[in-house]
């Protein structure tokens, strides 16, 4: 029965190990340390979009060396001070808007899948193993004329090795309304006036557009985030790096979802308070105790 969970790996590529990086890092005094421990910051930031920073409440800490030391337990500060600086520099590491450090390329270093996914691949896996039963003896004398790549099945030898093909992640189920590209375009363009238009959603930009419409199927749902998005300070410059938000960071699921939730909001104090209140300083105040 599916439950809306979904379910995380780590993948490295099969040249991870033999890459210029790893063999420049191995070169090194310290290497094999720095090599293990990236290792382990991917399995850190397995559900967190590569992430290094644990939300309290509605502030966002960024992980700081203490923080890395005591969650990995075997590097000292110096070892991981001297790694971060060198995955800054060969980009395998970046910082993010809000200081947060953030592993580059993490949906390549991640799987996922949700139970959805894995209960769909098992009545596929049923079908084609009741199919089997049914046919019999049929199924051997029709290999040399089987193509898998028209029916999704590879066989591997003429006997059982038999395995159905699925992509390495599942998307959520696709809503049974079309994606309104053109009229979330046309929103966009409309209501974010003080940002860069659109003026197509095409090849990776549809992806990320129809992810988000699986979750939000509703065009209510893009029109109050394009809203909150042109009414925030913060999403248009007013921040320590002047960065401006972009349609396509909008359309990646955190982003999409946090923006919906107001994490993005401007402060507002309450009409009847006297006292003026900064809410930059208080969360400032609030990371430095935490560090």
């Amino acid at each position: 029965m599916a439950t809306g969970k979904r379910y995380y790996w780590m993948k490295l590529k099969e040249d991870f190990m033999t890459s210029d990086t790893v063999d420049y890092f191995m070169s090194l005094p310290n290497g094999a340390n720095y090599v293990v421990l990236y290792q382990l910051l991917c399995l850190k930031t397995i559900n967190t979009d590569g992430r290094l920073s644990r939300q309290i409440g509605e502030i966002i800490i960024p992980y700081d060396v203490a923080k890395i030391q005591r969650d990995t337990k075997w590097f000292t500060t110096d070892t991981i001070r001297v790694a971060l600086e060198l995955y800054k520099k060969f980009g395998l590491i970046y910082e993010d808007v809000d200081g947060v450090l953030v592993l580059a390329d993490h949906n390549n270093l991640v799987g996922s899948e949700t139970n959805w996914a894995q209960q769909k691949r098992n009545q596929k896996l049923n079908a084609s193993d009741k199919k089997l039963l049914d046919n019999g003896n049929q199924v051997e004398s029709k290999v040399e004329n089987f193509h898998p790549e028209n029916r999704g099945i590879e066989i591997r030898d003429k006997d059982t090795d038999i395995r159905v093909e699925e992509e390495a992640i599942e998307p959520a189920p696709p809503s049974s309304t079309p994606c309104p590209f053109g009229e979330i375009q046309r929103l966009w363009n409309e209501i974010c006036i003080s940002l860069s238009r659109v003026d197509s959603i095409q090849h990776e930009r549809r992806k990320l557009v129809q992810a988000r419409w699986n979750e939000y199927p509703s065009i209510a749902k893009f029109e109050e985030v394009f809203r909150k998005v042109e009414a925030s300070k913060f999403l248009k410059g007013a921040n320590k790096r002047n960065w401006i938000v972009k349609f396509d960071w909008l359309m990646k699921e955190d982003h999409f979802t946090k923006t919906l939730e107001g994490n993005y909001d401007d402060y507002k104090a309450p009409k009847d308070s006297e006292s003026s209140v900064d809410i930059d300083e208080i969360m400032e105040e609030l990371r430095r105790q935490y560090q």
